[in-house]
């Protein structure tokens, strides 16, 4: 089993932070900070944030370092256009590409939603769910599409983790998964990217919709936090205006 680089772990931990928003939008990166909290050097943080950098989940400023990537409403859009682009083109591919074990692996996930979707468990249906996709861009064997498809997912699930997590849209995205992994199954590729436009056609709407709401929570986290607010699954609560838009010290995290 290949070992990882501590800048490689730096990255996948600062990662999971970012998408799943325990660091927030707008939040200043402090590389010492989160040195301490990952307990290791600041050089392979300093590399971690470049290569989050790279794939715009954190932005540089000048002479003040790095910080959690902000979009607006007009950027929102312009992700999902791509992403609807990159995905069905990935989906009709995938339906003339599919291996034995892309079809094991993608079988095997939806059952496990299935399941998941009886027990109640919806941070896990929403981690298979997100799987599912990455499963389309890897049975497509087109590795370009597939890192750019990695790439702009990880943009996604900024936003999709909160948004699928409060409100009752997860569940109605497994059957859409379904008739598209049927599609591909069945080797009918203009039917497989019909039906993926429409899924994520259907996301981008929704999403534009809450994001247009000044009361939504969707809308606080896109705009970052300047009022000491937290996100949480339910709602918000306020912090110490001391902590607003900073990361959160080794203890919190």
């Amino acid at each position: 089993m290949t070992r990882l680089s501590l800048a490689d772990q730096a990255y996948a931990h600062l990662k999971d932070w970012v998408v799943h928003h325990r660091l927030k939008p707008g939040a200043r990166l402090r590389v010492g900070d989160l040195a301490r909290a990952l307990q290791m050097s600041p050089t392979p943080v300093r590399e971690a944030l470049s290569m989050l950098e790279k794939e715009q989940l954190i932005a540089r400023e000048p002479r003040r370092g790095f910080r959690v990537s902000a979009l607006d409403l007009e950027g929102v859009a312009d992700l999902y256009d791509l992403r609807i682009a990159l995905e069905a083109l990935a989906a009709r591919q995938a339906a003339k590409r599919l291996s034995p074990s892309d079809r094991r692996r993608l079988t095997q996930l939806l059952a496990e939603v299935e399941r998941c979707i009886a027990g109640g468990d919806k941070p896990r249906i929403l981690d298979l769910e997100q799987d599912f996709h990455i499963l389309i861009f890897e049975a497509s064997r087109n590795r370009p599409l597939a890192e750019m498809g990695r790439t702009i997912l990880g943009r996604i699930w900024m936003i999709q983790n909160v948004n699928l997590l409060t409100t009752d849209h997860l569940h109605r995205a497994h059957p859409q998964h379904v008739d598209i992994f049927r599609a591909i199954e069945d080797g009918e590729a203009r039917r497989a990217e019909i039906l993926m436009r429409r899924h994520l056609a259907f996301a981008r709407q929704f999403v534009l919709s809450r994001l247009r709401r000044k009361g939504d929570l969707l809308s606080h986290i896109l705009l970052g936090f300047e009022d000491g607010l937290v996100a949480v699954a339910g709602g918000e609560k306020p912090l110490p205006r001391r902590t607003s838009r900073r990361v959160l010290c080794a203890e919190s995290l």
